[in-house]
């Protein structure tokens, strides 16, 4: 019990500061955000209007038959089934 005592003490100390501004602990009406993207915006009447130029556009080649391999290995299934 001692260890996590001193081992809080030593992350959150007085020489530490205040730690990272989170929202749970900011002042009334901060919002950090965590990186996602804003596709539009809300109307006074509570609707939310979508920007179409804020909205990801995925191109995806046409050709079936890619090059590239498969990231996990067909075997991977067959060494499952044995080990059952």
């Amino acid at each position: 019990m001692l260890f996590f005592s001193i081992a809080r003490y030593a992350r959150y100390g007085s020489s530490k500061g205040r730690g990272p501004l989170l929202a749970k602990f900011a002042p009334i009406g901060f919002k950090k955000g965590f990186g996602a993207v804003g596709l539009g915006r809300h109307t006074k009447k509570g609707f939310f209007l979508i920007n179409k130029m804020l909205v990801p556009n995925l191109h995806v080649p046409e050709h079936m038959d890619p090059e590239l391999k498969p990231y996990v290995s067909p075997k991977t299934i067959k060494y499952l089934e044995d080990n059952k």
